[in-house]
């Protein structure tokens, strides 16, 4: 089979049989474009799949750090082939993995920065929940760091999700994988107010099972609110409240994980809450939390 072909079936593949999200199969479908295009200009146009070398890999690697990419990006190259080249082996298309040959790199992650619970408390605050818009902002910001749930995770929600009304909610996250998450305490409070001021009627479970197809967060409109909103009204709050970097969703989530392990939940339990498929993944907060112990050790103990 021809590489190209080959590499439309793989991205057919991922997006519809694995469940990889747009966004995953667009980078991976981009990176081996990528190496297929190296090929063509050292004259191997639209090779067979089985003639590619360990070498060729190689060679188109030690270019892309040529030219400055990042160690993250990398690492996101290899892993497109790595899973290409699997995707081959395990469907007989060819013999051998060219890939396990190739050095494991481990990227460098980068230590998040964290915002306290005293001001995210603060921000909270900030939206006027009287209004409509100010009671979906609040709902929205509640949910984000109650929940720990990704952006596009958030979107996705509708009413009916949450019903029946407890504390907790069921999300479809990357790949397709379902997990539970908790939706109870002040995240709850806020969406029932949401709710009962967008479909004005008390929020119960047999109010609402009139609105369980509607999306949980919406515009003005009563549209499905998107991620771009969605970061917007992340960035305008958090930046009266903390000077960080990136005032995204993500620092929410961020601030979720490490809050719980600086509060002592287990690691293998805020694996499961951020449906990381790797421990290694949520470790990073182990190092903020680490961090935070220290600086408690130095201020309480009498010999720091």
């Amino acid at each position: 089979m021809q590489l190209d072909a080959a590499i439309e079936r793989f991205r057919t593949h991922i997006a519809h049989e694995r469940g990889l999200s747009p966004r995953t199969v667009e980078a991976y479908a981009s990176d081996l474009a990528l190496f297929s295009r190296h090929l063509a200009a050292s004259g191997r146009d639209t090779p067979a799949v089985a003639s590619v070398t360990t070498r060729e890999l190689r060679a188109f690697l030690a270019g892309e750090v040529g030219r400055g990419l990042s160690s993250r990006s990398m690492m996101r190259r290899v892993a497109a082939l790595r899973a290409f080249f699997g995707y081959l082996r395990e469907r007989g298309l060819v013999e051998t993995d060219p890939t396990r040959q190739l050095a494991q790199r481990v990227a460098r992650r980068s230590v998040p920065t964290i915002v306290s619970e005293e001001r995210l408390g603060d921000m909270m605050e900030l939206p006027d929940s009287s209004t409509l818009s100010g009671a979906r902002d609040r709902a929205v910001l509640e949910f984000l760091y109650g929940a720990g749930v990704r952006l596009r995770e958030l979107v996705a929600l509708n009413v009916g999700d949450f019903l029946p009304l407890g504390d907790r909610v069921v999300v479809r996250g990357k790949g397709g994988k379902s997990r539970v998450v908790p939706s109870g305490g002040r995240a709850r409070a806020a969406l029932l107010s949401y709710w009962e001021v967008r479909f004005g009627v008390a929020a119960t479970d047999s109010t609402l099972a009139a609105h369980a197809r509607a999306c949980a967060f919406s515009t003005r409109t009563d549209a499905r609110i998107s991620p771009r909103t969605v970061q917007r009204i992340v960035g305008r709050y958090l930046r009266m409240v903390a000077s960080v970097t990136q005032a995204s969703p993500h620092a929410l989530r961020h601030a979720f994980a490490t809050h719980l392990l600086d509060n002592g939940a287990d690691l293998r339990a805020v694996q499961e809450l951020l449906g990381h498929s790797s421990l290694s993944t949520t470790q990073i907060y182990t190092h903020v939390s680490i961090e935070h112990l220290k600086k408690v050790y130095r201020k309480a103990h009498p010999r720091a």
